[in-house]
């Protein structure tokens, strides 16, 4: 608050880092969330799947350590999820895919190729499969070991 008849505006310094994070456990962590990346490519066990390309969305998180002195304003601490996506992107532009538990795999052995990723949890949805369902389609949890 600004000292009485002063009319100056008050400034809010932060925190140190320190502070925080001296309280936080070892395990902290924190999520990068890849919502309704669209993809249309060759998927399914019927054979017009094989020769029609149809709708996909992913939506994906994935939990990473935090790092042990914070973000620091430093893009190297950090997950880059357009390298992910353009990943992806390149592994669905491979060829027909059967089982969209495949692409859930494949999807999630790259989620998980980064030392600092820990959990992935990726939802697979087929939009065009079926008349009358907006989508159908799983969600995979894999988690490094």
């Amino acid at each position: 608050m600004a000292p009485e008849g002063s009319n100056k505006t008050p400034v809010i310094t932060a925190s140190p880092l320190s502070a925080v994070t001296d309280t936080l456990p070892d395990t902290s962590r924190y999520c990068v969330h890849i919502r309704d990346l669209m993809i249309t490519m060759l998927i399914g066990v019927h054979d017009h799947e094989r020769r029609e390309k149809q709708r996909v969305r992913l939506n994906l998180d994935i939990e990473f350590d935090y790092p042990a002195d914070g973000f620091c304003e430093n893009y190297d601490r950090v997950y880059c999820y357009e390298t992910l996506v353009t990943a992806i992107k390149t592994e669905s532009a491979r060829g027909h895919i059967i089982l969209v538990e495949s692409l859930a795999e494949r999807v999630a052995a790259l989620a998980l190729q980064p030392a600092q990723s820990r959990h992935v949890t990726v939802k697979v949805e087929k939009l065009d499969a079926i008349d009358g369902c907006q989508s159908v389609g799983i969600t995979l949890h894999r988690s490094r070991r």
